[in-house]
């Protein structure tokens, strides 16, 4: 009997014990994300992130595009290893390829702006009426790749309102990228 007791205790410290290695603290992750184009968007991210394994929302900062997520490493990376936690990085790759996979690519995470000697700029540009949701993504993603572009919105009366670091990006970097959009026609600024 003695004998069994003494393997019974053995047993619950090695399952506590493989518990605690396992146990991963939960992470914040802040990162900018590509695709809120629109106030509406902020409820579709608001209903994917709950998809996500071991994602909770936090808060969002619309105009910077800011996202807070707290994250549960081991359920996020699948093979989680306390020894050898995953760095800031692949959390925040590992997320967003969540995120893209969770939204059809319709949302992505990218880095915070690095702190620039110059401050971002607000530029609006005047591009007909987009009534459609469709168009209005249109014109946001004819420009959320660019570099230097920090956040965007579009809006119904057909505005596009940007903020960019203007040392990489200007107004006409913005209407020429405009110009590609098919079927887009932009009055003269």
């Amino acid at each position: 009997m003695r004998h069994l007791l003494k393997l019974a205790w053995v047993g619950l410290l090695i399952v506590g014990l493989v518990t605690i290695l396992q146990a991963a603290p939960t992470v914040e992750v802040s990162r900018r994300v590509s695709g809120l184009f629109e106030p509406s968007r902020v409820d579709d991210l608001r209903a994917v992130v709950p998809t996500l394994p071991g994602v909770e929302w936090v808060s969002l900062d619309f105009a910077s595009t800011v996202v807070v997520l707290r994250v549960d490493p081991a359920q996020l990376m699948g093979s989680y290893n306390a020894k050898h936690p995953p760095s800031d990085e692949q959390l925040a790759r590992r997320l967003d390829e969540q995120l893209a996979s969770a939204s059809n690519r319709t949302f992505s995470l990218k880095p915070l702006a690095s702190a620039s000697a110059v401050p971002a700029v607000v530029v609006e540009v005047k591009t007909g009426l987009l009534d459609c949701r469709g168009c209005r993504y249109a014109v946001y993603n004819g420009v959320s790749r660019l570099d230097g572009l920090e956040s965007a919105t579009v809006t119904t009366d057909g505005r596009l309102i940007a903020r960019i670091d203007p040392a990489k990006l200007d107004q006409k970097a913005l209407l020429a990228a405009l110009k590609k959009v098919k079927g887009l026609e932009i009055p003269a600024q």
